[in-house]
Formats: C-alpha cells, sequence, structure tokens
C-alpha cells in the first residue's frame, strides 16, 4: 500500500510537471509574451476569452491529472504483477512487429477517439460529460487537460486495455504517449502554426492542424477527428468552413505584409 501510494504521488507530480510546461508556460509564451507578434496567426482574432475560461480549465485539469495519475498507477500494478505483456528487449518478439507498433497504436487511437468523441456529442452524453471540455469555445494549452473524469476515463481506456492483450515494447508506448501529448498541445494552443500550404496538399491534408480542432471547439460539432482527417472525410463530419477558416490565418498575415 505504501508503494501504491508513493507511485500515485509520483505520477501525480509527474503529469502535473508536464501540465506546467505544455499547458501553462505554452500559455503564457504564446497567449502572453508572444501574443502581439503573432497575432496573425490566432484562429479566432475576434474571441475575447474570459479569465473565469482559464480558470475552469485548470480546475477540471487537476482533477484530470487526479484520475489519469491513479489510472497510470493501476497500470504499474499490473505490470509489477506480471498482468501486463509490455517488454524491454526489442528482439523478444517479431521485428515487423515491433517497428510497426508504433503506427498501429496511433491508427488504432484515432479511430477510437473519433467514435467515442462523436458519441459523446449525442445531447444526453454531451451535456452529462463532454461540455465540460467545450466550456472553452476558443480553446488555449490550459485546455489540454480539461476533462470531465468520465471523460478521461474513456480516453484512457486504450492505454489501459492494450497492454493487457498485445506485446507491446516500452519505448514504443512512451513515444505513442509523447505524440498524443503535443498533438493535444497544438489541437488546443488557439494559434496556427502548420504550414500555409498544408491543407491543399493531398498527402499532408490527412494530418489535422490546430484549425481543425479549434472550429470543433468553436461550432460545437463536425471535424471530430484526433491525429488524422479521414475519419470525418469518409462520415462527411468535417465542417465546410475548414480550409477557409486555415487560410485565413495566412491571408491576414499576407495583408499585415503589405
Amino acid at each position: 500500500m505504501e508503494k501504491i501510494t508513493k507511485n500515485l504521488f509520483e505520477q501525480i507530480g509527474f503529469n502535473s510537471f508536464l501540465y506546467f510546461v505544455f499547458g501553462i508556460i505554452a500559455f503564457w509564451l504564446i497567449w502572453k509574451i508572444l501574443a502581439t507578434k503573432i497575432r496573425w496567426r490566432r484562429i479566432q482574432p475576434q474571441a475575447e476569452t474570459k479569465p473565469h475560461f482559464f480558470k475552469h480549465d485548470i480546475l477540471y485539469s487537476t482533477y484530470s491529472i487526479s484520475l489519469s495519475s491513479a489510472l497510470t498507477v493501476i497500470l504499474l500494478f499490473l505490470e509489477s504483477q506480471g498482468v501486463t505483456k509490455f517488454y524491454w528487449n526489442f528482439s523478444e518478439h517479431n521485428l515487423v512487429w515491433g517497428y510497426s507498433q508504433l503506427v498501429f497504436f496511433i491508427f488504432f487511437y484515432d479511430a477510437y477517439f473519433y467514435w467515442t468523441h462523436r458519441w459523446m456529442h449525442h445531447p444526453r452524453i454531451y451535456r452529462l460529460v463532454h461540455k465540460k471540455h467545450h466550456k472553452s469555445t476558443d480553446p488555449s494549452p490550459l485546455t489540454i487537460f480539461s476533462f470531465h473524469p468520465l471523460e478521461t476515463i474513456i480516453e484512457f481506456i486504450p492505454f489501459l486495455i492494450l497492454p493487457l492483450i498485445l506485446p507491446i515494447y516500452w519505448p514504443a508506448f512512451f513515444l505513442w504517449q509523447t505524440i498524443d501529448l503535443i498533438n493535444n498541445l497544438f489541437a488546443h494552443i488557439g494559434y496556427e502554426f502548420y504550414p500555409k500550404n498544408w491543407t491543399s496538399n493531398p498527402l499532408l491534408n490527412v494530418k489535422t492542424t490546430s484549425t481543425h480542432h479549434n472550429l470543433h471547439h468553436e461550432k460545437f460539432v463536425g471535424n471530430y477527428g484526433l491525429y488524422f482527417t479521414y475519419w470525418d472525410k469518409l462520415m462527411n463530419t468535417e465542417i465546410g468552413e475548414y480550409h477557409k477558416k486555415f487560410k485565413d490565418v495566412y491571408n491576414r498575415r499576407d495583408e499585415n505584409q503589405l
């Protein structure tokens, strides 16, 4: 019990550190220090986000950090009991699986996120759960961990279940979580940093941009994708003005340079 308690506090400390770096510091750097210099990159230039929205995001991020830390401790406990299929020796399993599992995790989680995210927008579910995350119609880095506790559990399920049924190379698992965190930051950063021609390139367009998810927060429906846009395209849920909204950012820059 003492070890579990220690692990819990360590996880809370680690996740709080991540929120401090990717949430609070990123917020002050982008939204405060550099705001004037990169004003043209603002996805919603007309929006005036109120302080109480920031307080809401920090409060629910605290809940999410505590709960996700507890779920991580459960995963670590299962690992200590030999229940999971994590491994450190890369040659221990099929090399094809070793090299491809990160790609599998990303595509699997993207599909899982799209359908659970869309489900959480069902009116009855939305009011009870997902509405907390959508409190910020103009999201910022402070929003990255701002979820209702049940939504935190829903998003964490693949991280908890997959190691129980599939052999997973620890570094690949960690890299997947790192990619997810960075993608989450850019999804909620409120400024567009992807290159100008991103959405017009058929190869690059498959990856979501900051504008893609920001528009979801602004409109509440559509653009449900996490890493990729293809589910939204296949299911006809991509918001029609997405490409124009993305181009508007760079049109403002070009206008300012005249």
